[in-house]
């Protein structure tokens, strides 16, 4: 410990060694330095990881009380209703899910749909600009996998000879791939957007297409009639991310609808629920309810529906109720196998009663007439041990008279002497003399909370069930195990 004398002659001592600082730096005419703090260690960056939190791949939803239920809108071949069922499926699915939850599990199907685009589409030439930095930003986007998936997919509802209305052409990047590759008759577009005019001109004619069939204007999509399209002879309208830039897009899909010339189809697409939320001039979201009440109103019926690169919802969709031939006629991605397998095992391996040996206070006995069977006296904490290769999911058989004195059951993996995986549960009462369980790392059960990572389980070679009775009590249990390594 530091004495008092020691403790004054130091404060002294770093005085005086400022006053002489200061001193020097005045007669130089410069300002006294002011005292320096000593350095803050730069904190250690880390990536977080939020564990057991709602929403991280399951999205949390406030679904409305008392949400009406009406018959779906659906067109009349039974073929093509059950795809669009399976569509709004599959969007409801991504839009539950975080968009990390999403890429987690149909990760696999969307990569082959974005090699689909990749080698489908030629890259497109980009309009020179003074800023650098902006196009090479512009670059990144325009061709994002994302965004070629997309113009790949509107292209591939493009029929040969169709005569295009476009509504939304923004830079011209789709309207050139449209021109360019899809064989259209005439290409026609609009955009509310004075400087997206210029730059799409540009585009188009950096990829030589400035004699192409094509015309864009400024227009505004609430004053578009059929009179209009009829003049131009439209056979597909097109509105990819526009709806959600507007104030009221109920209204802006019925003006489209009522503007469709005879027989001609669209084809539209908005962010999917739970995506693109950073962007400041998206005014609305759209989930997969809302979409279906919009088409209600606006007199249409959906032909094709999916979710497209985890991003967006797109719907092809028409006045009439027939089957469309364009969506019966597109293309898409080949048909390569993406299904891979979720597990290296597919056989459960049964526990012999011999590989289940005492763990705690108890005594462990094999069953006469079942090899594959224990049976465990328990004082305060006991049950079995036995040996597994890894862990995939594991099922148990627990038999007892009377667990009354149970207070809880335990179930834990280990690697080596590390938990890797546990389950517990509180029995509470019980009137079966028997229960059947099924247990899957991470996952919960009405019975069992789980609780560490699946992807530890798999290192594993060892599992533990214990059951816990009230102090100076005893249980007799029965105990079956086989897992799935």
């Amino acid at each position: 410990m530091t004495s008092p004398a020691t403790s004054r002659r130091g404060l002294l001592a770093r005085v005086g060694h400022r006053l002489r600082t200061t001193a020097r730096v005045l007669v130089k005419g410069a300002p006294a330095p002011r005292p320096q703090k000593p350095a803050l260690k730069a904190p250690t960056r880390t990536r977080a990881q939020a564990k057991n939190v709602n929403g991280r791949w399951i999205r949390v939803v406030n679904t409305p009380a008392d949400t009406p239920r009406p018959v779906d809108r659906e067109v009349s071949d039974p073929a093509e209703a059950a795809a669009v069922r399976a569509g709004w499926l599959l969007i409801d699915a991504h839009e539950r899910l975080s968009t990390a939850g999403a890429s987690r599990v149909f990760g696999h199907e969307l990569a082959a749909w974005f090699d689909y685009a990749d080698d489908t589409i030629e890259k497109f030439k980009h309009p020179e600009v003074a800023d650098a930095a902006s196009l090479e930003a512009q670059i990144k986007h325009e061709e994002g996998k994302s965004n070629r998936l997309r113009y790949r997919r509107t292209m591939d509802f493009v029929r040969a000879g169709d005569r295009l209305f476009d509504v939304g052409f923004g830079r011209g990047y789709l309207a050139s791939l449209l021109i360019r590759d899809a064989d259209v008759e005439s290409y026609h577009g609009i955009d509310i957007v004075d400087d997206w005019l210029k730059m799409s001109l540009a585009t188009l004619a950096a990829n030589g297409l400035a004699d192409a069939p094509a015309t864009l204007e400024i227009g505004d999509l609430y004053d578009l009639t059929k009179d209009r399209l009829d003049e131009l002879g439209a056979t597909f309208v097109i509105c990819c991310e526009v709806l959600e830039h507007v104030p009221d897009a109920e209204k802006a899909l019925k003006v489209l609808a009522e503007a469709l010339p005879e027989g001609a189809e669209l084809l539209f697409s908005v962010p999917l629920h739970g995506r693109l939320e950073g962007v400041w001039g998206h005014v609305s979201v759209f989930d997969a309810a809302r979409l279906k009440q919009m088409l209600d109103n606006a007199g249409l019926y959906a032909h094709h529906v999916e979710p497209l690169a985890n991003t967006w919802s797109l719907v092809v969709a028409s006045r009439s109720p027939e089957p469309s031939v364009r969506v019966k006629e597109a293309t898409g991605r080949p048909a390569v196998r993406t299904s891979v397998p979720l597990s290296e095992h597919r056989d459960f391996i049964d526990v012999a009663a011999g590989d289940m040996l005492p763990a705690g206070k108890a005594d462990v006995s094999a069953s006469p007439a079942d090899e594959f069977k224990v049976s465990c006296h328990v004082e305060g904490r006991g049950g079995i041990s036995f040996p597994i290769q890894s862990l995939e999911a594991m099922r148990l058989l627990i038999e007892f008279d009377d667990v009354a004195d149970v207070t809880r059951f335990v179930v834990s993996a280990y690697a080596g002497n590390q938990k890797v995986a546990g389950w517990d549960w509180l029995p509470g009462e019980i009137t079966m003399p028997s229960r059947r369980f099924w247990l899957r790392p991470g996952e919960s059960s009405p019975t069992f909370a789980a609780f560490a990572n699946k992807s530890q389980s798999q290192t594993a070679d060892r599992v533990e069930v214990l059951v816990e009775v009230a102090p100076g009590r005893t249980a007799d249990v029965g105990l079956k195990a086989a897992y799935l390594p």
